[in-house]
């Protein structure tokens, strides 16, 4: 096995499981033992690597800040995670915001957000065709489907359950191409923009961001602002 890795920055703090290891240096179960941990122990990570030695199928290992690692697969429940961390990938090819975070409280308020938008709109219509508007829409973080299905106000979307805590959601697609349950990769290909659903205006992507265990009383359905957290830059129509 090689000794350099994928690392992901990402700082955030778990609770492990009764039988846990710290292994020194390497993410592999080989590696020589650090510490055993006891269950419910808290233990704080600065990122993680997916390409460590595989265990029961997983592979994902975090990296401790004293340059260590313990397998994941210990983990029981990821207690926090900031969310102001450059690590979205973009939705789109090109991210063309036309409507940021908190706008129009007044048309979201009916709408169950009543601080205002709980997401930001990316333009999908690039050229001077008014009929060209669907674009390939990505996953920005690798996770599991959590749904893929159709309301009246969110046309089609898609949600997204990421590893690190927190969830994605894109509304107003033409097209699904996952389905419940799926496993997916960032950047993975899950829909094509549309326009369909009530809440929709125009062809747009709404994508949307928050923890998995959300304040339903923030004002923006558990939502929070992602902007900060785009590796690449956003544009503004």
């Amino acid at each position: 096995m090689a000794d350099k890795f994928l690392f992901i920055p990402e700082k955030g703090t778990v609770l492990v499981s009764n039988g846990s290891n710290v292994r020194k240096g390497f993410p592999r179960k080989s590696a020589d033992l650090v510490k055993k941990l006891i269950e419910d122990t808290q233990l704080s990570y600065v990122g993680y690597v997916l390409d460590g030695e595989t265990v029961e199928q997983n592979s994902k290992w975090y990296l401790t800040p004293g340059g260590d690692f313990f397998w994941s697969g210990g983990v029981k429940d990821i207690l926090a995670v900031p969310s102001g961390q450059k690590i979205i990938c973009k939705p789109l090819e090109k991210l063309i915001c036309t409507q940021s975070f908190g706008k129009r409280p007044e048309f979201y308020a009916p709408l169950g957000s009543p601080k205002g938008h709980n997401g930001l709109d990316f333009r999908t219509k690039l050229g001077n065709n008014p009929n060209d508007w669907k674009r390939d829409v990505f996953a920005v973080l690798d996770g599991t489907i959590s749904e893929a299905t159709e309301t009246p106000t969110n046309g089609k979307y898609v949600r997204i359950a990421h590893d690190n805590g927190y969830e994605s959601v894109y509304l107003h697609l033409s097209l699904m191409l996952v389905s419940k349950g799926q496993r997916v990769l960032a950047r993975s290909k899950i829909g094509v923009s549309g326009n369909s659903g009530s809440a929709s205006e125009a062809p747009h992507l709404h994508f949307g961001y928050r923890p998995q265990k959300y304040d339903k009383s923030n004002g923006y359905m558990g939502y929070i602002d992602p902007t900060p957290c785009f590796i690449d830059e956003i544009k503004y129509a």
